[in-house]
């Protein structure tokens, strides 16, 4: 959290300077790549804690789940003990809408600075996507679809118009200015991408698309120290994005050099 205010901290002290170097010719860097559109629901398994199941045929000891006791038929294990099973472990029924968000978003974040295999990772953020994207408003939902949508198929105009109502209709929606940020990346209006991504940011400082966008700005306005932030920053929450990490080590490499 303390790099992050500091990247917010560092960004906001050069905004100005940036307006003005933004009508310089910047650094000519690879295209951006467009911010993913998870097509998944997360949906929670119903479990039917009434079935009382049997001896499996390992010869394992079973456990029945009787209430809010457990009492395991063989081993000897202390009878009466509470076993809480590994499905049930993470209990969000007793929570309001936001707190369940936050809570599934710092399981899914501790998950994801620990997974060391890119295909498992990307699963793991994918599910932090799906939080993310959903505004709780169909109409906006609907929006950042057809802006994602409009962006992928090379019609930034249209994409543009659905970014820019979809934060009118909902300016706390984090997703929609980091969407629009990238856009404006895409468009090298790099001064709108700078303040778009710092908005994403305070709303979700943990948003490691968006500090990948803020690094690409930065490294083309020539502002390498800041770009290695915000790259280490985004490394550090997902260890496994393979964009950041190639930028990181070039950057770091040619840094290094430069220093030499």
């Amino acid at each position: 959290m303390l790099s992050i205010m500091r990247i917010l901290f560092i960004s906001l002290l050069f905004a100005m300077p940036f307006a003005a170097s933004a009508q310089t010719a910047p650094q000519e860097l690879p295209a951006p790549e467009a911010l993913p559109l998870p097509q998944i629901e997360l949906i929670e398994p119903e479990l039917d804690l009434s079935q009382r199941p049997e001896e499996d045929d390992t010869g394992n000891d079973t456990i029945i789940i009787e209430g809010e006791e457990a009492i395991e038929t063989e081993g000897g294990a202390i009878e009466g003990e509470e076993v809480v099973p590994e499905s049930l472990e993470l209990d969000y029924s007793k929570l309001s809408p936001k707190a369940e968000r936050a809570a599934r978003l710092d399981d899914l974040f501790v998950k994801l600075a620990e997974r060391e295999d890119e295909e498992g990772a990307k699963l793991l953020a994918e599910e932090i996507m799906a939080i993310w994207v959903d505004s709780g408003s169909a109409s906006v939902n609907l929006l950042l679809r057809r802006g994602t949508d409009a962006s992928a198929k090379g019609n930034p105009k249209l994409a543009r118009k659905m970014y820019n109502h979809a934060v009118d209709l909902s300016p706390e929606f984090a997703e929609a200015w980091a969407r629009s940020a990238r856009l404006a990346l895409v468009q090298k209006d790099y001064n709108r991408a700078l303040n778009e991504s710092l908005k994403t940011l305070a709303l979700e400082p943990r948003h490691f698309y968006t500090l990948w966008t803020l690094g690409n700005v930065f490294e083309a306005l020539d502002r390498s120290d800041e770009a290695l932030e915000a790259y280490r920053e985004a490394n550090r929450l997902y260890p496994e994005l393979k964009a950041v990490k190639e930028r990181l080590e070039q950057l770091e490499g040619e840094v290094q050099g430069t220093v030499l």
